[in-house]
């Protein structure tokens, strides 16, 4: 696992690597990521490696760096603030943020999506455990749970967290 530690307002740590700070050139990611993903082009890149997107700002140079494999990251292990934002809960996630953040933040998507003005960081999830709770009494009332047990069960576990991380530079989210 490459241990990576998000650093908000600066860039990221990556263990045996290096730091990546925000605001760097496509040609220094480069050298220190190597070659992105295919699927990258001029304003994303994309390294499955590190299990993160970076957004290039008009100059070519970071602008937002995203861990997007969550909750259940294959390569990497993330640290923000000293915890797991993958492991530690959403509810407790956000009360960390909400800290640091010392400020204004944009919940207009409670549950699912916030970003944190002060810090630059967002987060986001496609579904909380009420949906989930939601859903499986929907499908007992109907006889449909006993079908889809598995992938209602793996979906309250991934539920329990946010998916993605993002920070960027001063005032990303203004």
């Amino acid at each position: 696992m490459k241990k990576i530690e998000i650093i908000p307002l600066d860039g990221i740590h990556i263990e045996n690597i290096g730091k990546l700070p925000l605001g760097e050139s496509k040609a220094n990611i480069e050298k220190l990521l190597g070659q992105p993903s295919d699927s990258s082009n001029d304003e994303q890149l994309f390294y499955d490696d590190y299990e993160l997107r970076i957004d290039l700002d008009e100059n070519e140079n970071a602008e937002f760096i995203e861990f997007i494999y969550g909750p259940f990251p294959e390569n990497t292990e993330l640290s923000i603030y000293g915890v797991n934002p993958f492991q530690i809960g959403a509810n407790q996630l956000i009360k960390i943020l909400s800290e640091k953040n010392n400020g204004d933040i944009d919940d207009s998507e409670a549950e699912y999506c916030y970003a944190f003005f002060n810090n630059s960081v967002g987060v986001w999830r496609q579904i909380t455990e009420q949906d989930v709770e939601e859903d499986i009494a929907d499908m007992k009332g109907n006889n449909e749970y006993e079908d889809n047990k598995n992938w209602l069960e793996e979906d309250l576990i991934k539920a329990k967290n946010f998916w993605s991380i993002g920070i960027g530079g001063k005032d990303y989210y203004r």
